[in-house]
């Protein structure tokens, strides 16, 4: 098909029902049942998070069918981080231009808003992070060819490892709460990242954030600094947490 008459589109998660969400959704519904990351894409299409999180999708889509989408989102808190990714050509339409035409329609889109977290973080592999860079991004470890990727909004330090000493402030205490999807992309992206330039696991148990809130709903803590930032995580009797913090008081 000539993909110029497909329309690109973007949808917020709770707005009104559109063409392309619809399209998106039944893109959806039978792929990867029972992964979480694709669980967890359902969940928010459904408008299930849309009071803990912004998540905008962007859709090319023509005649009810989705061809095409990528996403990002992040929690409704000051200071969040934000993840970008779930990017998704079908494969009669690749090699034609419109992954570069997706990107470019995001692009164009945050450079606009004025709601952007702290920094975006994704997966890439090399070929993609080459994809990546014209339009911010960067590999986490510096002069590195493939990612992770980072891509830091704002007055955000340009170094990754700068980003974490910066967010990561020092604190006598950490106070437990309930572990939410809203705070999801600091656990599954930046302390993850984090921990994986320093040979370190952010998993419990073979378990990511994502999967416990989504299958083991209530069981997961989350661990807060004086200041509100969000520095590990606890599930099972086990922690996950930043260095800086290991011998700090939890209450």
């Amino acid at each position: 098909m000539d993909i110029k008459s497909l329309v690109i589109e973007k949808f917020i998660c709770g707005d009104p029902q559109s063409e392309s969400q619809t399209a998106l959704a039944d893109m959806l519904k039978d792929e990867n049942i029972g992964t979480s990351y694709a669980d967890m894409m359902r969940y928010r299409v459904a408008n299930k998070a849309t009071n803990d999180c912004i998540d905008t999708y962007y859709v090319a889509h023509e005649n009810g069918t989705a061809y095409s989408r990528l996403w990002n989102g992040w929690g409704r808190h000051e200071g969040a981080i934000g993840n970008y990714g779930n990017f998704v050509t079908v494969e009669e339409v690749r090699g034609q231009g419109l992954g570069h035409r997706m990107l470019g329609f995001w692009h164009n889109d945050i450079k606009n808003r004025d709601d952007l977290p702290l920094c975006f973080l994704c997966m890439g592999e090399r070929r993609a992070a080459k994809l990546y860079f014209p339009y911010g991004f960067r590999t986490i470890e510096k002069g590195a060819e493939w990612g992770p990727l980072f891509m830091p909004l704002g007055d955000s330090p340009t170094d990754f490892r700068e980003f974490c000493d910066n967010y990561y402030r020092p604190s006598d205490l950490l106070f437990r709460r309930k572990a939410t999807v809203q705070w999801r992309h600091e656990i599954d992206c930046l302390l993850k990242y984090c921990l994986w330039t320093m040979g370190l696991d952010h998993t419990i148990n073979g378990k990511i954030l994502e999967q416990a809130l989504l299958y083991s709903p209530g069981a997961a803590e989350l661990l807060f600094t004086e200041d509100s930032r969000c520095v590990g995580w606890m599930l099972d009797g086990e922690i996950r947490i930043h260095p800086y913090y290991s011998k700090c008081e939890i209450i």
